[in-house]
C-alpha cells in the first residue's frame, strides 16, 4: 500500500501530522491550499511554520516535474524530427502538468548547454553491501530531486531522503533536520562522487550507506517512489528493466568509484538523453 493510500486513515484531520502528509503529497504549502480550494483552517504562515517545526526540508526550485520532463524528452529523443508541440499536444496524456513553455526553454538550454537547475541523487546500500542499490519506481530511479543552489550538501542530500525514502521517519522525528537517523546516514562531510547533467539539471550523486535497521525497507513511505527494493549494480546492464533516464549513466559512474583509486576525482558526465539531444542539433 503506498502512502497516499493509507494516509487517510493514519492521520486524524486538521493534525499536525496530517498537515505534514499533505504537504509531502502535494510538494508544497501553496499547492496544498489550492487542492483544498483554500480552504484548511490555516493560514499560509501558519502551514510553512508547522513545517517547519516538523524539520521538513522544503521542495526546491519550480514545482514542474522532473519525471514528466524526463519522459518527454525520452520520447523527443526516440523521434527526434517530431516538433515539441505535436509531441506535447498529441503524445502527452492529461494528466500531464509541466507546460510547453517549460519544455520549450529546457529543450533551448540543453542545446546551449545551459545549466539551470540542480539536483541531488542518492546511491542507497545496505551497510556493508555495497553492490546493492535501493530503487523505488516510477520507471526504475534511485532517489532523486531538486536542489536549492546555495544549500548546504546536507539539507540537498536529506530533503531526497525526506521525499523519497521515508515521509514516516520525517513525523517520528528521526529524518528530521538534525535528527537521530540523519545525522547517522549523513556523513557530515557528504561529497558527490560524480555529477551528471541531464536535460538543464546537473545533479550530484552521493553514496550513503542504511544502518541495519532500515534495510528490511519497512519504514519506506513516498509520494512519489514506490515499490522500494534492492538491486544489484550488474541489473543496472538489464535491458528489460525500464530505467529513468540517467540512471544507466549513474550505475556506471558508482562502479567506477568503487574501484576506490586513490586519484579519484568526481567529474562531470553528459547524460546519454543530452546528448542524443545535441547530435540531433548537430547533423
Amino acid at each position: 500500500m503506498t502512502r497516499e493510500q493509507d494516509s487517510a486513515v493514519e492521520f486524524p484531520k486538521y493534525s499536525d501530522e496530517w498537515y505534514v502528509d499533505l504537504y509531502f503529497r502535494y510538494g508544497s504549502v501553496e499547492e496544498v491550499l489550492k487542492a483544498h480550494d483554500f480552504s484548511l483552517p490555516i493560514s499560509v504562515a501558519q502551514y510553512h511554520r508547522k513545517v517547519k517545526q516538523f524539520g521538513v526540508i522544503k521542495s526546491a526550485g519550480r514545482h514542474s516535474s522532473l519525471t514528466e520532463a524526463l519522459y518527454f524528452f525520452a520520447q523527443k529523443a526516440l523521434e527526434p524530427n517530431i516538433p515539441l508541440e505535436k509531441l506535447y499536444y498529441s503524445r502527452m496524456p492529461l494528466s500531464f502538468r509541466t507546460s510547453i513553455q517549460s519544455l520549450h526553454r529546457v529543450y533551448r538550454n540543453t542545446e546551449q548547454r545551459i545549466i539551470q537547475r540542480q539536483a541531488t541523487a542518492l546511491v542507497l546500500s545496505p551497510e556493508g553491501d555495497n553492490e546493492q542499490i535501493l530503487v523505488g519506481d516510477e520507471d526504475t530511479s534511485v532517489l532523486m530531486s531538486f536542489s536549492g543552489k546555495n544549500e548546504s550538501n546536507y539539507q540537498s542530500v536529506l530533503r531526497v531522503l525526506q521525499q523519497e525514502f521515508s515521509t514516516d521517519l520525517v513525523r517520528s522525528g528521526e529524518l528530521k533536520v538534525d535528527g537521530s537517523l540523519a545525522s547517522e546516514i549523513i556523513p557530515e562531510d557528504a561529497q558527490p562522487f560524480m555529477y551528471l547533467d541531464i536535460m538543464d539539471v546537473r545533479v550530484s550523486v552521493y553514496h550513503l550507506e542504511l544502518p541495519h535497521i532500515l534495510c528490511s525497507l519497512g519504514e519506506c513511505s513516498s509520494y512519489k517512489l514506490g515499490n522500494h527494493r534492492f538491486l544489484h549494480i550488474s541489473d543496472f546492464e538489464d535491458r528489460v528493466i525500464q530505467f529513468r533516464q540517467g540512471m544507466k549513466e549513474i550505475a556506471a559512474g558508482y562502479a567506477n568509484y568503487l574501484q576506490r583509486d586513490p586519484n579519484f576525482v568526481p567529474d562531470i558526465q553528459l547524460s546519454f538523453l543530452n546528448q542524443q539531444i545535441l547530435a540531433y542539433q548537430e547533423v
